[in-house]
């Protein structure tokens, strides 16, 4: 896969899930990275309007980032949600925010956990495909 098509992909799945298709987008509005923080890393099972899975591409890079989270590579999948969920929050906000639910990085630390996150939904897709 290349790289322009796993932007585009995770992207996508920023728009669906972090709020842009069903809630103003923005480092300052509520989203699922908000959510997160108040529930202390856990996203609560009633909360509110859900979509209903529809195998989306978005769908699809989502299913990918909770089983990266659940196999041990949580910090990755939070460093990953964080920033494309705010992609134009200053790193300070970002770095608060993932402080929130207990993740404490270095500048170089999360750019090593995003290009991290970023190789392992790009290897999740590729299996994907090839299956």
């Amino acid at each position: 896969m290349q790289r322009s098509e796993l932007e585009a992909r995770l992207k996508g799945w920023a728009d669906e899930y972090g709020g842009g298709k069903y809630e103003h987008v923005g480092w300052h509005s509520r989203n699922m990275l908000q959510t997160i923080i108040e529930h202390q890393g856990f996203i609560p099972d009633s909360r509110g309007y859900v979509p209903v899975p529809i195998r989306s591409a978005a769908d699809e890079i989502e299913q990918v980032v909770n089983r990266m989270e659940a196999e041990g590579w949580f910090k990755q999948g939070r460093v990953l949600r964080c920033d494309y969920f705010l992609p134009n929050a200053p790193l300070e906000v970002r770095f608060r925010n993932l402080r929130a639910i207990g993740i404490t990085l270095s500048r170089a630390s999360y750019y090593d956990h995003l290009a991290q996150a970023k190789a392992y939904v790009a290897g999740a897709l590729k299996s994907a495909e090839a299956a």
